[in-house]
């Protein structure tokens, strides 16, 4: 049976796993070596190295790598530019090309944001029309438009979060101020209630859930963030569905209900808003499923 390995490489870990025609077969941890092309070709050899010896994969072939990555990605070229959270700070830097001579195994580039999109959207069965926010480090939309995944002319489709949400906000890293992953992404989220430790989504919503004033204006200052991201998808493409990623979504219902909630009163205030229906296109995308290297592996195709 022929396996492809899809990798989800980030600042700190990198997560490979092999599929075959049933599911995953097995999977495999590293921490990413961020010291430039020859750091991150280490891992991923690495990682299929420790996948092709595994057990599960005996007489079976790996006929293709998928990597989803931080940064501007560039498919048909397989080149990365701008990947600083991983160690790549030039432009275009052939880690395809450097992993396939590496392996002996054709190798595929996807944006990290766009297989977990890839990976959620077949993961749940989703439509053919559908944005994916992934809430972490920063914000961003990874999207699905006709079937196909849209990256855009630059390889930036997506980047909402440095759509400017409050213009006398704080300073943005890019430069500008008040982007909206400032108020809207997991980081966001930790600076609001950094009383919520490892889980601050959990933490926050129980305190507010049990009356604590602070919580529940952390908590309307950060959904409405988040609601105004699901506005600004809809709003601009219509989507079918907003799927919902990242490290928050772990409180599950509490966080889907918080977020409609906020939806909803939006809506009620407005005619426009109110057939648009938002808050029934939402859904969350469970936070054990492994949708990025799942959407690495399925762009191989």
């Amino acid at each position: 049976m022929n396996v492809r390995i899809g990798i989800d490489i980030g600042g700190t870990k990198a997560l490979a796993v092999a599929y075959g025609g049933d599911g995953p077969l097995a999977q495999a941890h590293s921490y990413t070596n961020t010291d430039g092309l020859a750091g991150l070709t280490a891992t991923v050899s690495g990682l299929v190295i420790e996948l092709a010896a595994a057990p599960e994969l005996a007489g079976h072939t790996i006929e293709a790598i998928g990597i989803g990555i931080p940064g501007i990605v560039d498919t048909d070229r397989g080149t990365v530019s701008h990947g600083v959270n991983v160690g790549l700070d030039s432009g275009d830097v052939p880690l395809a090309r450097a992993i396939t001579e590496a392996t002996g195994i054709p190798t595929r580039l996807s944006n990290d944001v766009t297989a977990a999109t890839i990976g959620a959207a077949h993961y749940l069965g989703s439509s053919n029309d559908v944005a994916l926010i992934s809430l972490g480090t920063g914000l961003a939309a990874g999207l699905i438009l006709d079937g196909r995944p849209r990256t855009g002319l630059l390889g930036s489709a997506g980047e909402i979060g440095h759509i400017p949400y409050i213009p006398s906000g704080p300073e943005c890293p890019c430069g500008q101020r008040g982007c909206l992953e400032l108020y809207a992404s997991g980081q966001a989220l930790s600076r609001l209630w950094p009383q919520g430790g490892k889980h601050p989504a959990t933490h926050l919503l129980a305190a507010a859930q049990n009356g604590d004033p602070a919580a529940q204006t952390a908590l309307s200052t950060w959904i409405g963030a988040v609601a105004h991201a699901v506005t600004l998808l809809v709003l601009t493409l219509d989507v079918a569905e907003v799927l919902i990623a990242g490290g928050v979504t772990e409180v599950g219902g509490p966080l889907l209900d918080a977020l409609r909630s906020e939806l909803e009163r939006q809506a009620n205030q407005s005619r426009f808003l109110s057939q648009m229906g938002l808050a029934e296109r939402i859904r969350l995308v469970p936070s054990e499923a492994n949708i990025a290297p799942l959407g690495a592996a399925l762009a191989t195709f």
